[in-house]
């Protein structure tokens, strides 16, 4: 993560005055999700990523081709005390002007939702298109989770880490490739006031393939009133075939 320096101040930067217009604004407490029911979130999101595109050549070595770009987003969100379901579509361009379509897709079921322990199951979907000259990628990543949900409501904490397995599919004009692997990871939720954070982490233990990978998505939301607010995204994604690192900002709807 240490080339990745710039991108990571500036992550922090816009994370101090999210929370600065926060503490600037706010005169309320935002519900906590689902504290009345069903509660929907909509943010489009705009910032760049940071990708490196590994393909091989003709003699068989992995050449590394670089690009910065602007990315586009849109991230929607239902929760409710008993489930969660969200997901993120993006828009950017990888080295040499290919263009990258993603879709990240999460579905969550709890237990108890006062309990300060209890369970929860999900399951997921990740998607990349990507479509270098002469070329034509997909990935496609299936994912199941299950793991227990660990309260600390004084302090507006949730833990919950988890186990899960992913299906990984990647499909190219030269061949395919399949690549079962063990995920180990954990999210936590950090809420105060009108601030919410949420930090996503999981380790891909590949079954098929010699490396493993990992995965780090943080999404702080902001609220300016009771149903506007504003919200950074930070996501950093290890693949077989990309590294990608993006930040985003944007409006926040919520209703």
């Amino acid at each position: 993560m240490a080339r990745n320096t710039p991108s990571t101040a500036l992550l922090l930067t816009a994370a101090a005055l999210l929370i600065v217009m926060a503490q600037a604004t706010a005169q309320e407490e935002l519900p906590p999700p689902g504290d009345q029911g069903l509660m929907w979130l909509v943010s489009p999101l705009f910032g760049y990523n940071r990708d490196e595109l590994k393909q091989r050549d003709r003699t068989g070595q992995i050449q590394i081709a670089t690009k910065n770009a602007p990315e586009y987003g849109l991230f929607a969100m239902a929760a409710h005390p008993r489930f969660v379901v969200n997901d993120f579509l993006f828009f950017t361009e990888a080295a040499g002007n290919t263009d990258v379509m993603g879709n990240f897709f999460h579905a969550n079921l709890y237990g108890d939702p006062d309990a300060a322990i209890t369970w929860n199951v999900g399951a997921g979907h990740l998607y990349h298109k990507i479509e270098p000259q002469n070329e034509d990628i997909e990935v496609s990543v299936p994912m199941a989770k299950a793991g227990p949900v660990l309260r600390a409501k004084p302090w507006g904490l949730t833990f919950n880490p988890y186990i899960g397995y992913a299906w990984e599919g990647i499909d190219t004009l030269h061949g395919d490739t399949d690549n079962d692997s063990y995920l180990y990871g954990i999210t936590v939720d950090w809420r105060w006031r009108m601030i919410g954070m949420n930090v996503k982490y999981y380790y891909q233990d590949s079954q098929e393939l010699a490396d493993d990978f990992n995965n780090v998505h943080v999404r702080l939301t902001t609220g300016l009133t009771s149903h506007w607010g504003a919200a950074l995204r930070f996501d950093y994604m290890e693949h077989a075939t990309t590294d990608d690192t993006s930040i985003l900002l944007g409006p926040v709807y919520i209703f």
